[in-house]
């Protein structure tokens, strides 16, 4: 009998949690390490495209580097006010940072609910192993040690399971952290450099 099967019925909610946690960490993965946001030699072009006039260039700029936030930079970029520009620049990232936290809830709900859920299967397997005892009529220790090691399996399982989402999903929220920041950061640069407004220019 393997180890699964002695853990007893909870460890198929357990499989299937583990198996959908990995499934979005590997998604979440490829799509953070796919979509980042243009930084460095990069933006510094697209912010000189854009002070010089040449905003269709630095629009393809952004397509040709990252074609994720396109939308955004292009509702930066597009003819009209600055307070017109800020407010589509903000439909579109919220709508962009909206995209990148898709299935981060279940990272943090697997993360809480697993070693829930194995604590539940311990529970219940030290009830099946007192039950027996109680049945067999003497204190027989090696099958009290017996059923208790089984119960504790679920209890490993859950934390297995827990653990590495609550790290994945520290990461990919620090991710999109740092994307918040850095098109929050563009945004007013791009804003205070390409259109006349109230504040002064740096």
């Amino acid at each position: 009998m393997t180890l699964f099967q002695q853990g007893g019925p909870m460890m198929w909610p357990l499989l299937a949690v583990s198996v959908a946690s990995l499934a979005v960490m590997a998604e979440r993965f490829v799509v953070f390490t796919t979509t980042s946001f243009p930084k460095g030699d990069t933006l510094a072009s697209v912010l000189d495209m854009a002070r010089q006039g040449r905003k269709g260039e630095a629009l393809s700029r952004v397509e040709e580097t990252a074609p994720f936030f396109t939308e955004f930079f292009s509702a930066l970029l597009a003819d009209g006010s600055a307070r017109q520009c800020e407010e589509h620049a903000q439909l579109a990232g919220e709508e962009a940072l909206f995209g990148l936290s898709r299935r981060l809830d279940f990272l943090a709900t697997a993360a809480t609910a697993a070693p829930l859920m194995g604590l539940l299967g311990t529970v219940m397997g030290m009830i099946s192993a007192f039950s027996r005892l109680a049945s067999s009529g003497n204190v027989d220790i090696t099958m009290l040690a017996g059923g208790i090691w089984q119960a504790l399996l679920t209890t490993a399982a859950g934390l297995g399971i827990a653990i590495p989402s609550l790290l994945a999903h520290r990461w990919f929220r620090r991710q999109h952290e740092k994307t918040a920041f850095a098109m929050q950061r563009t945004a007013a640069l791009l804003l205070d450099n390409t259109m006349p407004g109230p504040g002064p220019k740096p």
